[in-house]
């Protein structure tokens, strides 16, 4: 019982320390941007004028302007983007290759933060992309041969429903209430995860499974620490890993090139919750979700690759 009041109470500590001091600043700053550029139609008209130059990739405008939100914002931004094109009945062509896009980049929520270790999130986002328009292209490619017809979303007009003040005021009030949203929405989900982490090390479980995995850990080069973020990656999200990785950095040498070097598998949006938060919200995505995650994996393998040569 010790173990795991400790557990908790360090836990708690660590996620509200990182997400009001670190996250959430970050969060009201670009949330604020994203609204205020909405407002304006400025990203409806940039993702119109783009569509041409990346239907290659399988994209529409929509589906640029996805990847644009997840990041500049958070892995929960492309929600507004995917349902808009659910609402206009988009082909399964172009929402695949969307919800792949948006599965294999790096979301600013777990991106921004790396700041604090020096590490440069614009190299970070930029091979997300890179990774993005992979899984896309091929997630386009894949329902493509099903079908000889997809419908582009025209991205030029707004939604009815969708006047907003241009207002720089109004945007940063209603980007600070969106910032504390996330925050309130994912600090439960640090806190439990942290706390699984703790109790993994405080009990011994990671040390007996990394002993019993010794031969393929080595055959892999991974160590103890880097299973540990695996696994928080696989079950808490991007955020939750951040965190550790904020939190273990008083502790441990963590070099920017490192962090970069690991960012493709931990920093995107392919995980539990992450798949979680976008199918629920957007119910038209579970037709395409076999798809999507099968070329999302693609693509980040093309961001490992892409970060290998540098």
């Amino acid at each position: 019982m010790t173990i795991l009041i400790t557990a908790i109470l360090d836990a708690g500590r660590s996620a509200v320390d990182i997400a009001i001091f670190t996250f959430l600043p970050l969060m009201i700053v670009t949330f604020s941007l994203m609204r205020y550029l909405e407002s304006v139609s400025a990203l409806r008209s940039i993702a119109g004028k783009v569509n041409p130059l990346f239907r290659p990739f399988g994209l529409d405008g929509f589906g640029v302007l996805a990847i644009i939100q997840l990041s500049l914002v958070s892995s929960a931004a492309p929600v507004a983007a995917l349902t808009l094109m659910a609402r206009k009945r988009t082909s399964e062509k172009f929402m695949a290759a969307a919800f792949a896009a948006v599965l294999a980049a790096a979301p600013a929520n777990a991106s921004f933060p790396l700041t604090s270790l020096g590490v440069d999130p614009g190299s970070i986002i930029m091979n997300g992309i890179c990774g993005a328009l992979a899984a896309s292209t091929l997630a386009g490619w894949i329902v493509g041969r099903r079908s000889l017809t997809g419908k582009i979303c025209s991205c030029d007009r707004a939604d009815d429903h969708d006047v907003v003040r241009r207002d720089l005021l109004a945007a940063i009030n209603r980007g600070g209430a969106d910032a504390i949203g996330v925050i309130a929405a994912i600090l439960p989900v640090l806190v439990i995860s942290l706390a699984l982490v703790r109790l993994t090390q405080s009990t011994g479980a990671l040390s007996a499974f990394t002993s019993v995995a010794q031969p393929l850990l080595q055959l892999l080069g991974a160590s103890q620490q880097d299973v540990l973020f695996f696994l928080t990656k696989c079950l808490a999200g991007s955020s939750a890993t951040v965190t550790l990785l904020l939190d273990a950095h008083k502790e441990l040498s963590f070099t920017p090139e490192k962090i970069i070097h690991g960012s493709a598998f931990l920093l995107n949006p392919l995980d539990l919750p992450g798949l979680s938060i976008l199918i629920a919200s957007v119910p038209a995505l579970r037709s395409v979700a076999g798809v999507a995650v099968f070329s999302a994996l693609a693509g980040i393998l093309v961001r490992t690759a892409l970060l290998s040569w540098l």
